[in-house]
């Protein structure tokens, strides 16, 4: 995937993950003929909606923008993923041309910040049944991933592999080499449970603690820039232990690769809907938001890419193998936790340049 540059919001400050996990690809959806009473009159006759694309945009065709399309008789538009400084220029020159945006939810909660969101409207979206992280004033989150810590089977298996972030930043304890994101987030909230932070009091982020963790494997460190590279290090047996998201493994796995994964104090990371400020179909929009958290659609999407709901009544529609899969199943989320993803917002651009720092002393 093309990583954005968010430099604008953030001075190096570079952020999405799902575009590092599923690159960029812009289509179409033509749509059905029938529609929500509420939007017979003066619908719009079509919306566009930048996500990053891959198979993520397919699973979103198939799980919400295909029943909205046929509900509403609206054609939605897929674009190329759209960065913070666009998505600020656009509202500041009163030029919003999208509707809804998919986006990394640090990126959500930086432009919710910012002042350059809509407010959810939660009289249009049933959040009965979300989960509480999920339901933020100027954004929704919409699937949850797992930042996780992976192997080469050839150098551990299920019993000898690190159980816990402090046995996986210990080069002593578990000797080889193991791999990072080159970037502040997630790895800095790896390196501080892996000092022994408690991941119930995550935040703020003990820095110092997490660097101090850094320093102890950085003779045994490889740095990772994609999720495909991610999954290659262990695939290729150049690191012995690995970081990386739960979609980049999956499938490798499945294939037969050497490499396996736990979701053993994983972290949890999420896309968001967010509906830029001006945006002039507002009320289409939220409808079309409440599509994507509606639990039928949501297991769909969940049976199509291995990412987990947000409405919890979607799990009673999937099969125990299906939600062996997902991040945060009620199996898998025992010993998770949710990035905070308003305190990279608020506190990232300090924690970007310490980080960067720290990479070149």
């Amino acid at each position: 995937m093309t990583e954005i540059d968010s430099a604008k919001t953030f001075p190096r400050f570079k952020l999405n993950r799902r575009q590092l996990m599923t690159g960029i690809a812009g289509a179409g959806v033509a749509g059905a003929v029938t529609g929500f009473p509420s939007i017979l009159r003066a619908q719009p006759a079509q919306m566009t909606f930048p996500n990053s694309g891959g198979a993520l945009e397919e699973a979103f065709k198939k799980a919400y923008i295909e029943p909205y399309s046929a509900k509403s008789g609206i054609q939605i538009m897929t674009a190329p993923y759209m960065d913070m400084a666009r998505v600020k220029a656009m509202v500041e020159n009163n030029a919003v041309d999208v509707d809804v945006l998919d986006i990394d939810a640090t990126e959500a909660a930086t432009l919710a910040r910012e002042g350059l969101l809509e407010p959810i409207d939660y009289d249009m979206i049933d959040k009965s049944h979300l989960l509480p992280e999920a339901t933020r004033e100027h954004y929704v989150l919409v699937d949850v991933a797992a930042y996780v810590m992976a192997w080469n089977t050839k150098s551990f298996n299920q019993t000898t592999r690190p159980k816990t972030w402090a046995e996986y930043f210990d080069a002593a304890g578990k000797p080889g080499q193991r791999s990072l994101w080159k970037l502040a987030a997630q790895t800095m909230e790896a390196a501080a449970m892996g000092g022994g932070q408690a991941r119930g009091k995550l935040y703020p982020i003990d820095l110092d603690l997490a660097f101090k963790s850094l320093d102890r494997i950085k003779p045994n460190l490889t740095w990772w820039s994609s999720g495909a590279q991610s999954a290659q290090l262990l695939i290729d047996g150049e690191v012995d232990l690995g970081t990386s998201w739960n979609g980049r493994l999956f499938k490798a796995k499945g294939d037969g690769a050497a490499i396996d994964y736990t979701f053993d104090n994983a972290l949890y990371v999420c896309d968001a809907l967010v509906i830029p400020k001006g945006a002039k179909n507002k009320k289409q929009a939220m409808e079309f938001i409440a599509t994507f958290l509606d639990a039928q659609n949501q297991a769909v999407f969940s049976k199509t890419i291995p990412y987990g709901p947000v409405n919890t009544k979607a799990f009673e529609l999937l099969t125990t193998e299906e939600r062996g899969k997902l991040p945060n199943s009620p199996e898998n989320g025992k010993t998770a936790v949710f990035q905070d993803f308003d305190y990279w917002a608020s506190s990232g651009a300090a924690i970007f340049d310490r980080f960067n720092k720290w990479l070149v002393g």
